[in-house]
């Protein structure tokens, strides 16, 4: 009876050990885009042409079964809802005449020293960043000339702690990056509209 007792207890406190090493804390992070994301959506689509666009890493490699990447399907079905061409196409190349957008992001961060110190001590040593996480470019090709750039920051705030574990619930009522990034779009398509591209 007690060893059973003494092998129950070691189990727990195993168990326990396990999940305090294998979670190095607990990271509540949110994004943030500039400014509210609801634009109304277009229901004529007077434009007589189509509007092609590509997000660069978007396409599936050749030969995979995979569809178009979230970003990529994200970006064209706000382009459909949004803007005045009859339809949206994915499109690596600028085509000579017409309307073309090419989506990218560049500034992905490295994590701070302080965060790398977080990290090494498995989350004992707090870690508090803000930072522009990267930068979405939107440049606006017609009939094969550039003639709009558009660029939209996407910033993450967060804190990481394994004081914090109780807590990590906290991330579902965060906004998460794909709501920073459909932010962007919604951003450059209120531009891009008033500006005459859309």
């Amino acid at each position: 009876m007690f060893n059973q007792l003494v092998m129950q207890l070691w189990r727990n406190h195993l168990l326990l050990v396990t999940v305090l090493l294998s979670t190095p804390g607990c990271t509540i992070v949110t994004y943030d885009h500039s400014e509210p994301m609801n634009i109304p959506s277009v229901y004529i689509h007077d434009r007589k042409e189509f509007l092609s666009f590509f997000y660069l890493s978007g396409l599936p490699a050749e030969g995979s079964s995979q569809t178009l990447s979230w970003q990529t399907q994200l970006i064209k079905e706000s382009l459909e809802n949004h803007s005045r061409f009859i339809k949206v196409v994915v499109s690596p190349s600028v085509p000579a005449n017409g309307v073309h957008v090419n989506v990218y992001q560049t500034g992905d961060r490295g994590a701070s020293a302080w965060c790398k110190v977080s990290i090494w001590t498995l989350g004992v040593v707090p870690c508090y960043f803000h930072s522009t996480q990267n930068e979405t470019h939107f440049d606006v090709f017609v009939n094969n000339t550039l003639k709009g750039s558009y660029r939209y920051n996407v910033s993450e705030t967060g804190v990481s702690w394994i004081g914090l574990l109780p807590f990590c619930w906290i991330n579902l009522f965060t906004t998460t990056y794909n709501e920073a990034f459909a932010g962007n779009i919604s951003l450059f398509i209120i531009d891009a509209r008033r500006d005459g591209f859309l």
